[in-house]
């Protein structure tokens, strides 16, 4: 690691403490120590740790510009606030500059940091790309009167890729004159700062800074345009190539999608598997799966109550839970070896038992679960003994600590904490988080294959800043028998919508919904969970 990234990883490691509200004294002492380990490894144990401690919404917020660590503390405990939507919503609002030492200028310069980190970054978050595509889709829709038509996703977003680069519309206009007027209004659309043509398409820049590719048709030709500006490379080159073996004229009017791939003796494929990875093989041999969908999903898994780090009660759980259709929730909040996170001493979880069993009586509809997230400690056992583990319906079992293992530590630790017969789900099994912290070194393959033999589910996290397990591995999991749970972790009721990001990670690894954990009923589940328990007698 050279001068450069040493620098700028203690300057992230001292944001951090500060967010953690340690003391200068302190913030000086481990950087000092992390100096050190950054040059003989390039990688701070500390860091990695306090990046599982803060919400990665939260460390966003130091990105902005002129937004120190003090100011986003203030920001994250006064408001509430732990992503950057919700901050550009209350520097908009009004809600920011109420706060002391902020006022309407700084709110606004907020505004403009946001912005500015937006044309700085060339990744995005997933759910941050969909935010964004949604508003301008939103913004280009209410333009009929300039002869728009229809206003689509496309790209990377359309196919849930975790990570997204361009922003990519496709506009359906009559035609004729009318592409001239709507090219003119579409630079007139509100909060459009800049417009750039090619053949085919404009780019928008927003004053938000958002930057957009808007590809242009015409209803005879939507099916293939909008194939075209979806599909990743891979597909949209295979076929291109069936076509022409096939004697397909892309001039043909194709109004739709499916008739463009009916054209080519293939079924429709789904926008999360058009990678180039396998599906015309299947689409053209009836080999497509019918991929798990939110209408399959029977449970809601891996919350986190106001019991230890989440904001919310049991009963709110409960409630939220049922009023979305689920028929069971899962709560597991954190276990005793993590107290940064408020993690449940021995009395705690018997307190938080009784409560749930009290709920369990009063709120019909809905069954709540006893489940905890039991830290892997170093030496691969579960922080809890068998005598509380033994109290809880099922335990996920999650590393938060000790990221810099070598490959073979790290996987003879998970290994060995999947001889526990308490555990039945992995929980985000290499421990990234995009665009922060790179995996940990582990050899997933021993993974997956000791899940199907002990029968431990793998879980898919749904956090959009982890979306672990990777959708790759999603797919391998699927070829070796794996079970997989799609887990919220979800800290307020809010975070339930970070299911339906987690399921296009699901889909992409062309999950059908009997793989997956949640879509069994609550005595499904809990006989998955301790099948285990019995066995082991």
């Amino acid at each position: 690691m050279d001068k450069q990234a040493v620098r700028q990883t203690l300057e992230q490691l001292g944001a951090f403490l500060q967010l953690k509200g340690e003391s200068a004294f302190r913030v000086r002492a481990v950087q000092r120590a992390a100096r050190s380990e950054l040059l003989a490894t390039g990688r701070s144990s500390a860091l990695d740790e306090l990046r599982e401690q803060v919400p990665p919404g939260v460390a966003e917020m130091l990105r902005i510009p002129g937004l120190g660590a003090a100011k986003v503390r203030q920001i994250h405990e006064s408001l509430a606030i732990d992503s950057l939507a919700e901050l550009e919503a209350a520097a908009g609002d009004g809600r920011l500059a109420t706060l002391p030492r902020f006022g309407a200028k700084t709110a606004e310069n907020v505004r403009r940091g946001i912005a500015s980190l937006r044309r700085a970054s060339g990744l995005r978050l997933f759910h941050h790309a969909l935010d964004e595509s949604e508003a301008v889709q939103r913004a280009l829709a209410g333009l009929e009167n300039a002869g728009v038509l229809r206003v689509e996703i496309a790209g990377a977003v359309r196919r849930r890729c975790e990570v997204i680069g361009a922003l990519d519309l496709v506009a359906v206009h009559e035609g004729g004159a009318a592409r001239e007027t709507l090219v003119r209004r579409l630079g007139q659309a509100p909060g459009v700062t800049e417009i750039a043509g090619r053949e085919g398409c404009v780019t928008l820049r927003f004053a938000s800074g958002t930057v957009v590719d808007v590809f242009l048709t015409t209803p005879d030709r939507f099916g293939l345009d909008w194939v075209r500006a979806t599909g990743g490379p891979a597909h949209v080159l295979a076929l291109e190539t069936r076509a022409r073996a096939m004697g397909v004229s892309w001039s043909t009017p194709f109004p739709d999608e499916p008739s463009l791939y009916r054209a080519l003796g293939l079924a429709w494929v789904p926008p999360e598997l058009r990678e180039g990875d396998g599906e015309l093989e299947a689409a053209a041999n009836e080999g497509l799966p019918r991929l798990v969908e939110q209408g399959d999903l029977r449970g809601l898994l891996h919350c986190h109550s106001n019991y230890s780090d989440g904001t919310v009660t049991i009963a709110d759980w409960a409630t939220a839970c049922r009023a979305a259709g689920y028929g069971w929730v899962g709560i597991t909040d954190h276990s005793q070896s993590a107290p940064y996170a408020g993690g449940l001493g021995t009395a705690a979880v018997a307190q938080q038992h009784v409560e749930i069993d009290a709920v369990n009586a009063r709120v019909s509809g809905v069954r709540v679960l006893k489940g905890v997230e039991a830290d892997i400690l170093a030496d691969g056992t579960l922080d809890y003994g068998p005598d509380v583990l033994d109290r809880f319906d099922f335990v996920i079992g999650s590393i938060h600590s000790r990221f810099g293992m070598s490959e073979a530590e790290m996987t003879r630790r998970v290994l060995s904490a999947m001889d526990d017969p308490h555990l039945a789900i992995l929980g985000h099994p290499t421990g990234r988080l995009l665009l922060q912290r790179e995996p940990y070194a582990i050899d997933l393959e021993q993974i997956l294959a000791k899940a199907v033999a002990r029968g431990i589910a793998v879980e898919v996290n749904a956090d959009p800043h982890r979306l672990d397990l990777d959708w790759r591995m999603v797919r391998r999991a699927r070829e070796l028998g794996v079970t997989l749970s799609i887990g919220a972790d979800a800290h307020s009721t809010a975070g339930m919508t970070n299911v339906a990001v987690g399921l296009g990670i699901a889909r992409k690894g062309w999950l059908e919904p009997d793989r997956v954990l949640n879509t069994r009923d609550a005595e499904g589940f809990l006989g998955f969970a301790r099948a285990r328990l019995v066995a082991a007698g």
